[in-house]
């Protein structure tokens, strides 16, 4: 992993836009954390932002930037960071899941929303925004997605509004003068030849890189055929044929179930319970309590999770975590190459929250993509109702 101690403090001279040069430092950790495949301190890495965001914000102000943009600044960049770190394999840490620095710093989840919300405020008047639109197009060229990770043509979509942006800037600016010095005159030299001049750890710098383009390619790839191999799984039945079996036994007296115990849950349309003769089924509605393409758990489904622990530690079973998608496929990244590892990680995601409270309950977690749905995938709703998670207690009767 990558030390994000050793980026150098890049804060540009006087005259530059107060906010991109005071925010150097952060920015130049984007493209290391998207580097990190592992990180040994998550909790150090969350520490060392807040105290680098805390030193930013003093020296903008003291170059001259308004509180405003200061405040608005702090915003894009909690959120660029946020999704740098999510979407590597190490950012499902605690430390990150339930505190990131948008969380910390401004109470909310996701800004992918909000950032261009934002950006596009900012453009109606760039005279006096200019050096915030600086921060927010060189954020974007970071490759800052937000939702346009998750829309349709989204990609085109926001390279049209990073062009619109390049030519606010540029109308704003002014163009700028190509040369360094008008007058400078280099020293006339003759050339060793190239070979010569490469170093050593510029050669394995590129090695590393072509190994790592390649392992991407190659895992994105891999990825995008898993869906069907685990959906054809999935679809695996045993036939056992015609067998004679014993007449069933007298059934057991009736256990105490999940759904009255979570009445007002259901009333307030926080989730659904179904249940049959041996099982109790609460299912809760991803789009409610995740955002599009996350598996972090949004600060409303907390108490919910609570409740429902406190329900199955009433009745007795076996407690079954499932994580359910529907059938569009998700954006390739290395933490969720398919909706199989997304469904994974939203189920893993409660079933950890679950065993803080419940108490002698088995608790497993399973991810099972689109291979379940509730309802067919060819409509909004139908693919919104199929977005969930699903908490099944066996017990057994």
């Amino acid at each position: 992993a990558a030390v994000l101690s050793d980026v150098e403090d890049t804060t540009g001279p006087v005259g530059m836009n107060p906010l991109v040069a005071n925010a150097a430092v952060l920015l130049n950790t984007v493209p290391t954390i998207r580097r990190s495949l592992q990180h040994a301190d998550p909790a150090g890495l969350r520490d060392y932002l807040l105290r680098a965001i805390t030193e930013f914000e003093s020296r903008a102000r003291a170059g001259g930037a308004s509180p405003e943009h200061v405040l608005i600044s702090r915003y894009a960049l909690c959120t660029v960071i946020d999704e740098a770190v999510a979407n590597m394999p190490w950012g499902a840490s605690p430390e990150w899941v339930q505190q990131s620095l948008l969380v910390t710093l401004h109470r909310e989840g996701f800004g992918g929303e909000k950032f261009f919300q934002l950006l596009e405020k900012a453009m109606e008047d760039p005279r006096r925004n200019i050096d915030l639109l600086e921060l927010m197009y060189v954020c974007i060229a970071l490759g800052f997605e937000g939702r346009y990770s998750v829309i349709d043509n989204g990609r085109q979509q926001l390279d049209a509004l990073r062009d619109r942006l390049h030519g606010v800037i540029r109308r704003e600016r002014g163009e700028f003068d190509r040369d360094l010095s008008g007058k400078w005159k280099g020293v006339q030299r003759v050339a060793k030849p190239l070979v010569r001049r490469l170093s050593v750890w510029l050669v394995l710098a590129a090695v590393a890189l072509v190994l790592f383009v390649l392992y991407l390619v190659f895992a994105l790839m891999l990825a995008s055929k898993s869906d069907p191999v685990f959906n054809s799984l999935a679809a695996i039945r045993v036939d056992v044929g015609d067998l004679k079996r014993a007449p069933p036994p007298p059934p057991p007296p009736a256990a105490p179930r999940l759904k009255p115990l979570l009445a007002a849950e259901i009333l307030a349309d926080q989730l659904e319970v179904t249940e049959d003769a041996t099982s109790s089924h609460v299912i809760i509605h991803g789009d409610k309590f995740y955002d599009p393409g996350s598996a972090e758990i949004k600060p409303a489904l907390v108490p919910v999770i609570q409740r429902i622990a406190a329900a199955i530690n009433q009745v007795p079973g076996v407690v079954l975590v499932s994580g359910h998608t529907d059938n569009q496929p998700t954006k390739r990244s290395l933490r969720f190459p398919s909706n199989y590892e997304l469904s994974l990680e939203r189920a893993r995601g409660v079933a950890a929250l679950l065993e803080q409270s419940v108490r002698n309950h088995a608790i497993k977690a399973e991810g099972l993509a689109d291979s379940k749905p509730l309802a067919p995938n060819t409509t909004p709703d139908g693919r919104a109702r199929n977005r969930r998670v699903e908490i099944t207690l066996r017990t057994g009767a």
